[in-house]
């Protein structure tokens, strides 16, 4: 715990992103697999600001990376219990310290009607905290409005087209009402967010084409690994209906999004592109490479500038609770709203 006294700057400054005053309440919420570090550095930081600040431990549930006989009957997700649900919407803002976080849970919605800001703490080196976040509050406005601003331009385009040079050739339909923006921070009444994420994702319809995973790109999650070898996704329908490729990373992703025996697992789920500017696609090789232990949003693999991230399976705006969830980010990809580029062969287009 002697770590946690060096880290009470950093969590500070992020309550302060957070807009927390001395007359609001801070829930921590953890699990056996939480940082005590951070959570006694989180302790300190509300007392530092006059805020009141209490810990709820919830019950580490089965991680859809597990596979599926253990995922049966737990949704592969967190779900919250009804005390730590009440407790949570009593708060002004949650930091979650979950392994799984607050992502795909129908919970999360109930916590944040009631006003509730909540911030998955994902990362789970201090380093990594620090670099992805904005520091001054002149830094945090200019992020925010960078984010929101792709965010906007996101939600007014009606189709979205993202190809590549190893073959991608995917559109779909933009639901603008799901159109997320991500800036790392919550200082809105019932923003939920991930610290230090920087970027921009909506959950569309009528997806149809193919996506080819080139070698290099990042599975978010479930492996926390990166490609070696070229899988190919045909999509009709907002459903992967093949998966293709020669080598062992297509027949792993074939063996276990199969094993669930749940068709909803194949459904896609976000589409977006990551605009943090201090995120590398190469750190994860260095870091964060145990699954089990990071959960998910843990790294920079979702958000370094550039990226284009797509998942599979949960869906909250349809209400699609299924067990397994992929996040792959993927190097080189081109963007396109409505025919404008925005993201040309990996690089942003201002």
């Amino acid at each position: 715990m002697e770590e946690a006294g060096l880290l009470v700057p950093l969590f500070r400054r992020q309550m302060e992103h957070c807009n927390v005053t001395e007359d609001e309440t801070v829930a921590l919420v953890t699990d056996v697999k939480s940082k005590r570090e951070f959570v006694g550095a989180s302790f300190a930081a509300a007392h530092d600001i006059g805020a009141d600040a209490f810990e709820v431990k919830v019950p580490e549930y089965g991680r859809n990376s597990v596979g599926a006989e253990v995922s049966a009957g737990q949704g592969g997700t967190l779900r919250l219990p009804g005390g730590p649900v009440e407790a949570c919407k009593a708060a002004d803002l949650v930091f979650d310290f979950t392994l799984e976080g607050f992502i795909h849970v129908p919970e999360r919605t109930a916590i944040r009607n009631a006003g509730t800001r909540i911030l998955r703490v994902g990362a789970r080196e201090p380093f990594v905290l620090r670099r992805l976040m904005p520091w001054t509050s002149e830094e945090a406005a200019e992020v925010k409005a960078r984010v929101t601003a792709a965010s906007e331009r996101l939600a007014a385009a009606d189709e979205m087209r993202i190809t590549s040079s190893h073959g991608t050739d995917l559109t779909m339909e933009v639901e603008p009402d799901t159109a997320f923006a991500s800036y790392g921070f919550v200082d809105e009444p019932g923003k939920w967010d991930v610290w230090g994420q920087n970027m921009v994702s909506n959950y569309p319809t009528n997806v149809n084409g193919t996506i080819v995973i080139g070698p290099g790109d990042y599975n978010v999650v479930p492996f926390a690994d990166y490609y070696d070898a070229p899988v190919e996704c045909v999509v009709e329908d907002s459903y992967i209906v093949e998966i293709n490729g020669e080598g062992g990373d297509a027949e792993l992703m074939r063996g276990h999004m199969g094993s669930y025996d749940d068709r909803d697992v194949f459904a896609t789920s976000h589409f977006g592109w990551g605009l943090n500017k201090n995120g590398r696609f190469y750190n994860m090789a260095i870091h964060d490479r145990k699954p089990d232990e990071t959960g998910v949003s843990a790294s920079e693999g979702r958000v370094w500038s550039g990226n284009m991230l797509w998942s599979t399976g949960p869906n909250t705006h349809q209400e699609r609770y299924t067990p397994c969830h992929y996040d792959i980010a993927q190097k080189g990809c081109t963007v396109t709203l409505d025919g404008e580029t925005v993201v040309e062969d990996g690089d942003l287009v201002d």
